[in-house]
């Protein structure tokens, strides 16, 4: 009788332990690889990098240009599958500088006008908040609504004060990389890393919450005044429910 006793407390122990370790295991695999039934994912980032500058009017001088270097990123959210879901809204928060450029003020921005001119009215810096998109019937990056069946949002890092351009000599500007040029100022210089949270909610009042880095800017800029790249792998990007 005795020994059944131990024989039923010692299988009752190994089934607990096997459910643990099964619970731990799942845990783990989740921790790992993430949520892998995501109703709607990133499907690619675009990033566009060039300069711009304030002009100053000086008695003295043709040109008093204040130079900024700008990298605005275009963000894509598809739906990963059929789904009956819509996005109730996008969040991006917890900006973080992982790499400090050694030249320059870095400040983030949200759209406020129409695409052509997205980033007129911009003033306030999100570098320590977050821009939140809701989810509507079409995208319009000015109210910061994003279509609620997929669709695209974004926002602009400026790297601001990198140097005041001054010259008599020139006769015409171009307001793009060829300005660092003339002001001396290396890629190495301005060079960052950028990391964020994005988040998105669906109407099931479900969130998943993804990380990312982006290094900043492209690497064309100088030579070629502006330049662009397109981001599609997102295999290091892992996104869970919060």
């Amino acid at each position: 009788m005795e020994k059944q006793k131990i024989f039923k407390r010692c299988a009752f122990i190994a089934v607990v332990v096997i459910i643990i370790t099964i619970a731990l295991t799942i845990m783990l695999k989740y921790e790992v690889e993430g949520e892998q039934s995501l109703p709607y994912s990133l499907e690619k980032i675009l990033m566009v990098s060039t300069v711009d500058g304030d002009f100053t009017d000086d008695s003295e001088h043709i040109w008093n240009i204040n130079v900024t270097e700008i990298n605005d990123l275009y963000m894509y959210i598809s739906p990963s599958k059929e789904t009956d879901e819509t996005i109730k809204q996008v969040t991006i928060e917890n900006f973080n500088l992982d790499k400090k450029p050694e030249k320059g003020n870095v400040k983030i921005y949200r759209p406020t006008a129409d695409l052509d001119n997205l980033y007129t009215y911009s003033e306030q810096d999100y570098l320590n908040g977050k821009i939140v998109y809701t989810g509507d019937k079409v995208d319009d990056m000015k109210t910061l609504e994003i279509a609620n069946n997929g669709g695209m949002l974004g926002f602009r890092l400026a790297l601001e004060d990198l140097g005041t351009y001054i010259s008599n000599e020139d006769t015409e500007i171009i307001y793009d990389g060829r300005l660092l040029q003339n002001l001396g100022v290396s890629l190495e210089e301005i060079k960052l890393q950028l990391s964020f949270d994005i988040i998105i909610e669906t109407n099931s009042n479900v969130s998943y919450k993804g990380s990312l880095k982006m290094d900043m800017p492209t690497d064309e800029i100088i030579e070629k005044g502006s330049s662009q790249i397109e981001i599609t792998d997102f295999s290091d990007v892992i996104f869970k429910r919060i």
